[in-house]
Order: structure tokens, then sequence, then C-alpha cells
């Protein structure tokens, strides 16, 4: 399984970000990108290029999770956000006061080596997997989670060797899905070895978490002092990395939220590709109730702020960190929400997304956009169907790939809570205010979402 070992005075570690933490994490996705290969003149060969155009919290994950069955479309591993942040392409190393990006910005060689090295689709076959790319692949995770930790390659090979034989012992008998279990065992590894590993940060549910590490404590504040990718962190999952072939003859599909402020860049970066726009709406309660939760989560941290916050609903005693850190995407105008109200902040960051996303659809009319409303995916058995046959026929996809969802039914993802239809309503008092505003009215209905909030589910 092993890898020829990264040769680290042949990597070219190119200009370093202003954040020493991000620094670090550029030069070693340096050294280890002379053994992650990527596709060959990347950015030219994407030819379809499908953008999942949402705000966070909209059901994007739900949704990719949904494409990633059709083994004709070709996807990155988890989002673009690591990527975007260590090429310089969002803020505050983007040079504007918010996630706008225009034309080429930043470092594009590396964002066209690390988005080339990472295409491709999810492995499910157990014996197909290959693990020697597998080793390297979470490596690569673990650096844009834990940049400081002293990990590398030889390690988590020898690691992934020891949960493939721990695996082994357990037998075939186990059940389940085996390259998750490596995965847990993994995390397990991780969390013993280094202390400042915390796997409630990582996308996994409590029970699993229990599982491997009883009794481990909550966590609160960000995972690092700075913040590289998103918690919830995703897992390592095996993965099949695309030949140029490939990527030159099918749709690539991106879903990362902060990219609604990126779709002149993302048609400058890939200069020969069809853009398609795949805009995934929900209803403003649900959508900004789950905005809230996520601020007031664990998770979501994405960067320190020179300005003092005061947030009511956010910043208070016992959260040092609620009076710098500033969660999820910055909207244009967020310098003037730090001392507004939680659900003024939340309702500014949804309406914004939408509205970068509608202005870029009038801007540039021949783009082909598909409307698919979260709720629709979610729905009764007939709304499931409906909405994946229209996936299906827009992306030119056969419909049998997304059929057994449609029939079973898609869990909600990254759920800070349970789900449960018209959940939001509980928090339906302390939003009404944001609900009634005329901004948020207005988008509603042009997403076509009724005037009378009782109907939103």
């Amino acid at each position: 399984m092993r890898s020829r070992q990264p040769d680290t005075a042949g990597a070219d570690a190119g200009p370093d970000p202003h954040d020493p933490v991000l620094a670090a994490a550029r030069r070693r996705l340096d050294e280890l990108g002379t053994v992650r290969t990527p596709v060959e003149e990347f950015r030219t060969s994407v030819k379809d290029l499908v953008v999942i155009a949402s705000p966070f919290r909209g059901g994007t994950t739900l949704l990719t999770e949904l494409l990633r069955g059709a083994p004709d479309l070709l996807h990155f591993q988890a989002e673009m956000q690591p990527v975007l942040r260590l090429a310089g392409w969002t803020h505050p190393d983007n040079g504007t006061d918010c996630e706008r990006t225009t034309g080429l910005t930043g470092d594009v060689a590396f964002l066209e080596r690390e988005l080339g090295s990472d295409i491709g689709n999810p492995v499910n076959d157990w014996n197909r997997i290959d693990w020697s790319r597998y080793a390297q692949d979470v490596l690569w995770r673990w650096i844009v989670q834990w940049p400081l930790l002293p990990l590398t390659l030889s390690e988590v090979e020898d690691m992934v060797e020891k949960a493939l034989a721990d695996r082994a012992a357990d037998g075939p008998e186990r059940g389940g899905d085996p390259a998750r279990a490596v995965s847990l065992t993994l995390l397990k590894m991780l969390a013993t070895r280094y202390q400042e590993v915390n796997p409630h940060y990582v996308d996994v549910s409590p029970d699993e978490i229990d599982s491997i590490l009883p009794d481990l404590p909550r966590p609160h504040g960000p995972h690092g002092d700075s913040v590289i990718e998103f918690a919830p962190l995703a897992v390592p999952r095996p993965w099949q990395r695309a030949s140029r072939q490939d990527v030159e003859s099918r749709t690539v599909v991106t879903k990362t939220p902060v990219n609604v402020y990126k779709m002149d860049s993302l048609r400058a970066f890939f200069p020969d590709a069809r853009i398609r726009v795949l805009h995934l709406t929900r209803n403003p309660g649900a959508a900004i109730s789950s905005y809230r939760e996520a601020w007031l989560s664990p998770w979501f941290f994405n960067a320190r702020v020179d300005t003092p916050l005061d947030i009511a609903g956010y910043t208070g005693p016992g959260r040092p960190w609620s009076r710098d850190w500033w969660k999820l995407d910055f909207p244009p105008g967020w310098q003037e929400l730090t001392r507004s109200p939680l659900e003024e902040v939340c309702a500014a960051q949804w309406c914004a997304s939408h509205t970068a996303t509608f202005a870029f659809l009038a801007e540039h009319q021949d783009i082909d956009v598909l409307r698919l409303t979260y709720e629709d995916l979610i729905g009764s058995r007939a709304e499931r169907t409906r909405a994946i046959d229209d996936l299906a026929n827009w992306l030119g996809t056969d419909r049998s790939h997304f059929m057994e969802p449609a029939v079973r039914g898609m869990a909600p993802m990254n759920a800070i809570t349970p789900p449960k239809r018209a959940k939001w309503y509980r928090n339906h008092e302390v939003l009404r205010p944001v609900l009634h505003r005329e901004d948020v009215r207005a988008l509603a209905a042009q997403m076509g979402y009724s005037d009378d909030l009782t109907t939103w589910p």
C-alpha cells in the first residue's frame, strides 16, 4: 500500500497566505501534491459544470449525496471551501470586504492542482478500493482539518493498515458499512494520539462517537485557531479519481454555498465549460431557523473578525469566541450586522445568497437553470419522484440512479437537531419580525412560496 514519499525539495510552495496556520497547511499540501497526481489541464478539460446554488442550511448535502448515485456525474469529495480558502478565494483573504470575487483571482495553479486531484466518484465496492490512494486522501483531509498536527503519509498508511487488520480480525459477520467502520477506527486512533482532535467536530453521529470514545466531552468554540474546513468536518471515504477523459466527457457537479458569490470567477476558472445552475430553494422559515441553529451550534465557525461582535442571541458571557468569531458566510454588508440580533444576521445571510444567485442569472440569461425545492426532495413519495424525474431529465442522466432514494425517502443530513416537518414553527415567534420583512417575502415569492406562512412546511 505504500506510496512514494513526498519529495519536499521538489515541491513548489507558491505564495504563502498571511495566516501562519493556512501557510503551514499550504506547504504540507504542496508536499503531498507530489504523490497525489491531478488530472492534466483540469481547468480546460471540464466541459460541463453544474453549480448547486444555495445558501448554507439549504439541503445541498442531501442533494449532493443523491447525485453521487449517478456514475456518469463527477464530484469533489466534499465542499470546495478548504481549497478556496487556501487559494485566497474566500474572505478575508480574497481582497474584498465579503465573499464576492470576480474573474480569476488568488492562486489559480494551486486551485487547479487540488481540484484536479480530487475530482472523481465514491467507491462502494470494498474489493475495488485503492487503499494507498485512500491513505493520501485521509492525510489531505486531516491537514485541512487539523493543519498543525505533525502527521506524515507513512504514519497515516500505518494507521490504515492497522484499521484494516482490525476490520479483518472482526470477521465478515460484523455487517454494516466496512469502509465507514475503517474511517471510525482511524478517527479513534487520531483522537487518541492527538488531544486537540475532538471527534464531536466531525460529521458523525453521537452514537458513532460513543461507540469509539465513550464519555468524550462536547466541545465549545472553534476547532482551531484558524479554520480551513468548516465543522462538521468531512469523513474521508474511498474514492476513485477521474481520468482526463472522464472529466472531458462527464458532468462535474460542485456544491459549496459561497460559490453563489463566485459565479463569474468559476466561469473564468473553467473557460471551456458550459455552466449550468441548479438553484436549490427552501422556505425562509425553515432556512433562517436552520441558520440560527447553526450559529448556536459548536459548528460552522468561519473566521475571526477585527470588529467586536455584539450579536444579541449569540454573543454572551461564557462564550469568549462569540465576540470575534463569525459563522457561515460573509455576505455583502456583513460589517453592518455585527451589532444586530442573531435573527437579522441569519435573514441577511439567507437573502444575500439568493439575491446573488438571481442577479447572476438575470445577467446571464443564456445559462440553463433548474429550480428545485428542498421540500420536494424530502416530501411525499409523489413529490420526491416528480423532483427526481425533473432532476434526471435536466442532468441528462438515468433516473434509475435516483429511484431507490425516491421510494425510500431521503433523510436530511448534517442535521443539528432531529428532522421534523415544520420544525421551524417552534422558532416562529423569535423569527416573526424577519419573516415579515419586505426583502424576505419578496424573495420567497420569487422562489414560488406562498405569501401565507402557515403553508410553509
